[in-house]
C-alpha cells in the first residue's frame, strides 16, 4: 500500500474487473430518437483524446418503453464500481430503506454501587457508520477522496459513536471487574479484497471507522530530518514506527508504505511506515486496515470508557463466548439504510461494498454462516423481477451490457423506495464522485448516477482504462430516463489517470446533452 492517489475509483478483483485491451475504434450502429442527439454524442466520443476507444451506451424511458439513444447497447463492458447500484438495490429490496442497525452494550453480571461484577459485551449489529460521519442534517459526510482511499484524510471525530456508548455506560457503571468483549456472531468474518492493489479487509459486523487507522505523516523542519508519524485515531490497538525522511520539495520521493507489521501476544500491532515526504508539504495520510475489527472495537471502547471515568480491570478482548447472557446497558442506532448506503454510492467506498452482501444475507436471510451466498439469491431474485437473466453472460468477470443496467434501473424506478434510492446516488455537479462534473450545466442536479473506473494491465502490455456511468436522468415535467455508458481504451500507465477523468467528464457531458435535447422535446 502506498500513499499515492490512484486514478478515480479503480475497482478490480472482488468487484469484477478483468484485463481487457481497447483494441477497437469508435463505431457500431447508434440510434437516436431525437434529431441532433446522435451528432452531439458522436462529437464527444470522437475527440482525439479517445482515439482507439470503444463505447457502449443506452438511454431508456421506463415510462414509455422508448429507447431514446443506443450505441452498442448489447456489448459487454467492465462495469467496475457501477455494479454498486446492484448491491444497493438488493439491500433496499431485502432490508428496506428504513432498516436501522443497532449496536448494543450488555452486562453479564449485576451492578453493585457502580461496580459491574461481570463483563461488558459490545454486540455488533452491522452498522457501517460507527465513524463520526453523520452530520446534523442526518446525512453522512462523503469527503473526496474517501478516507479509505489512498490520500484520503481521517474523519474529524471517527470514534464519536463509540464514545457515546461509553458515556451511556458511565451513567451507571464506574468500575468493570471483568473484561470488555465484542460479539460478532451476526455472521462469520471473512477476508475480502477491496480493489486497491493487494489490500484486503476483514469483513465484520463490527465496523469502526471503516476498519481504518490512519498513519498521519508530517514533514520535518529541514531536508533530511525525520518526519513525524502519528496514528489517527490515537489508540493502543496499533502504534506506528516512522522511518520516513523529509526530502527537498523538488526532488524525488519514495512512496509511503507499511513495510513491517508486528502482532503482539495481546493482538495489538506495531507497524513500520517508510518512505519520503517533501519539505514544506502538507501532512500525508496512509490508511492502515485493521486485521481484527473486533479487537480494534474492543480496544477503542475500553479506551473511551477510561476517558469517561470507567475503570476496566480485565482489559479488552475480541473473544466473546459463543453463549452468554446479559442485560442491556447502552445502544447506538444507525441512520436508516437509505442514508447508510450513501457512503458506498456517493463516496464509492469499497469497504462498505464488500460488507453489504454479508449484512443482507445475515439479516434479511438470517444466515450467519454463508451470508454472501444468501445475498446472491436475493440479487438473482431482483434481476428476475427486472426481467433479466439472473446470471447474465460476463457477470462472473464483472462485465455487463448497457441494456442490463437500464432494465435493472427501470425496475427500481417502479419501486416504492425509488425516491430515496436515486437520491443516494452521486448527483452530477452537486455531490459525491460526480460533484466536479458539469457543475454549470442545466443538467446539474438532475443526473443521478454511479461512476465506475477500472485501470489494469492490458494483454498487450499497456494499460487499459475502463469507465462506466449508470443511473438516471430527471427530465423536466417529471419524466425519467435510465441510462448506462461504458468506455474502454488502452493508454500508458502515466496517462491512465487523466484519461479516466476525461472519460468521466465526457460521460457527464453526454448525459447533459441528453437532458438538454430531450428537455426541449417532450415525448
Amino acid at each position: 500500500m502506498t500513499g499515492d492517489k490512484p486514478s478515480r475509483r479503480t475497482v478490480l478483483g472482488v468487484l469484477g474487473a478483468v484485463p481487457l485491451a481497447a483494441t477497437g475504434v469508435f463505431g457500431g450502429t447508434s440510434r437516436a430518437a431525437t434529431p441532433g442527439l446522435d451528432a452531439r454524442i458522436r462529437a464527444v466520443v470522437n475527440r482525439p483524446v479517445f482515439a482507439g476507444s470503444q463505447w457502449g451506451m443506452a438511454f431508456y424511458s421506463p415510462d414509455t418503453g422508448d429507447v431514446v439513444y443506443a450505441l452498442s447497447p448489447d456489448e459487454l463492458f467492465v462495469a467496475a464500481s457501477a455494479v454498486k447500484v446492484f448491491v444497493a438495490g438488493t439491500a433496499f429490496e431485502a432490508l428496506g430503506p428504513d432498516h436501522r442497525f443497532r449496536t448494543r452494550v450488555h452486562r453479564t453480571g449485576p451492578v453493585v454501587r457502580g461496580v459491574l461484577r461481570g463483563d461488558l459485551v459490545l454486540v455488533a449489529g452491522g452498522d457501517l457508520l460507527l465513524s463520526g460521519r453523520m452530520r446534523p442534517d442526518g446525512t453522512p459526510a462523503v469527503p473526496e477522496p474517501d478516507p479509505t482511499y489512498p490520500g484520503g484524510a481521517p474523519l474529524p471525530d471517527p470514534l464519536r459513536e463509540i464514545r457515546d456508548l461509553a458515556r451511556q455506560v458511565s451513567a451507571g457503571v464506574r468500575h468493570v471487574e471483568g473484561r470488555v468483549l465484542v460479539d460478532v456472531s451476526l455472521f462469520l468474518e471473512a477476508r475480502e479484497g477491496i480493489a486497491m492493489g493487494d489490500a484486503k479487509v476483514t469483513v465484520s459486523p463490527m465496523t469502526v471507522n471503516d476498519q481504518v487507522v490512519h498513519a498521519v505523516v508530517t514533514p520535518g523542519d529541514t531536508a533530511g530530518a525525520p518526519a513525524v508519524v502519528r496514528a489517527a485515531p490515537d489508540t493502543g490497538y496499533v502504534r506506528f514506527t516512522g522511518q520516513v525522511t523529509t526530502v527537498p520539495a523538488a526532488g524525488p520521493a519514495r512512496p509511503l508504505a507499511f513495510t513491517d507489521d508486528v502482532t503482539h501476544p495481546d493482538g495489538t500491532h506495531t507497524v513500520t511506515v517508510t518512505g519520503d515526504v517533501p519539505l514544506g508539504g502538507p501532512p500525508r495520510h496512509v490508511a492502515y486496515f485493521v486485521p481484527s475489527p473486533a479487537l480494534f472495537a474492543a480496544t477503542v471502547f475500553a479506551e473511551a470508557l477510561c476517558e469517561h471515568g470507567v475503570r476496566v480491570t480485565g482489559g479488552a478482548s475480541a473473544d466473546a463466548p459463543a453463549r452468554w447472557r446479559g442485560a442491556p446497558l447502552a445502544e447506538q442506532v444507525s441512520p436508516p439504510l437509505a442514508e447508510e448506503v450513501k457512503v458506498m454510492l456517493k463516496a464509492s467506498s469499497n469497504v462498505h461494498t464488500v460488507t453489504f452482501p454479508y449484512l443482507v444475507g445475515a439479516i434479511a436471510g438470517r444466515d450467519p454462516i454463508t451470508p454472501k451466498e444468501t445475498y446472491h439469491r436475493y440479487r438473482r431474485e431482483l434481476f428476475r423481477a427486472a426481467g433479466l437473466d439472473p446470471d447474465p453472460a460476463g457477470a462472473a468477470d464483472g462485465r455487463y451490457t448497457a441494456v442490463t443496467f437500464t432494465k435493472f434501473l427501470a425496475h427500481l424506478r417502479r419501486r416504492p423506495h425509488f425516491d430515496r434510492y436515486h437520491r443516494a446516488l452521486p448527483i452530477m455537479g452537486r455531490d459525491g464522485t460526480l460533484a466536479g462534473n458539469q457543475p454549470t450545466s442545466p443538467a446539474a442536479g438532475h443526473v443521478y448516477a454511479k461512476t465506475g473506473t477500472g485501470v489494469m494491465r492490458a494483454p498487450t502490455g499497456g494499460t487499459a482504462v475502463n469507465k462506466a456511468l449508470a443511473g438516471y436522468v430527471e427530465l423536466p415535467g417529471g419524466r425519467w430516463l435510465t441510462f448506462a455508458q461504458f468506455m474502454r481504451q488502452e493508454t500508458t500507465a502515466d496517462a491512465a489517470r487523466g484519461l479516466a477523468d476525461q472519460a468521466q467528464e465526457a460521460m457527464a457531458e453526454i448525459a447533459a446533452a441528453v437532458y438538454e435535447t430531450l428537455g426541449r422535446s417532450p415525448r
